[in-house]
């Protein structure tokens, strides 16, 4: 491989994690401003239990930090809270970037630093149909970067002192 690709795919990675560490960074930004709110979860969780330090196999209480909502149900849970108090709302399509991510394939059609990243659907009477196209060129990388902080940043906005 030619110094010129390993270079951009390095850049790919760099930018790749950072889109990842985003996206992970706004869902626990989500299920903390949640579980300060009204009628919230109960915490559940006992005074001194670090739920970050628990083994594999613990048994802890389901709560906003724990429950197993997804990103998408997180940011309908804010946006409603948002829309209620004239506060800016978060993009859903991020949800499509984040599902992609996880369950999409990272391909491209020669040896190239110009990698794609496609969903497909669940097939559906022999076929699939495409959810998600794009070449994750290092720019979009950034834009989606951006996107996502920005998105941190409304959530962070709402957060107690």
């Amino acid at each position: 491989m030619s110094p010129g690709k390993t270079d951009a795919l390095q850049t790919h990675a760099i930018h790749l994690g950072g889109l990842l560490g985003n996206l992970q960074s706004l869902e626990i930004l989500l299920r903390f401003f949640l579980s300060n709110q009204p009628g919230a979860r109960p915490r559940g969780v006992p005074y001194g239990i670090d739920i970050f330090e628990s083994p594999v196999g613990t048994l802890l209480p389901v709560s906003d930090i724990t429950s197993y909502d997804t990103l998408g149900q997180l940011i309908d849970k804010f946006n409603a809270y948002a829309s209620s108090t004239c506060s800016p709302t978060l993009d859903r399509s991020l949800v499509d970037i984040r599902d992609a991510l996880a369950h999409g394939r990272i391909s491209a059609k020669v040896p190239s630093e110009k990698l794609r990243l496609v969903k497909y659907a669940r097939p559906d009477n022999g076929q699939v149909r495409v959810l998600f196209n794009v070449e994750m060129s290092e720019s979009w990388l950034i834009d989606q970067k951006r996107r996502v902080y920005d998105a941190m940043q409304i959530v962070s906005t709402h957060m107690p002192p």
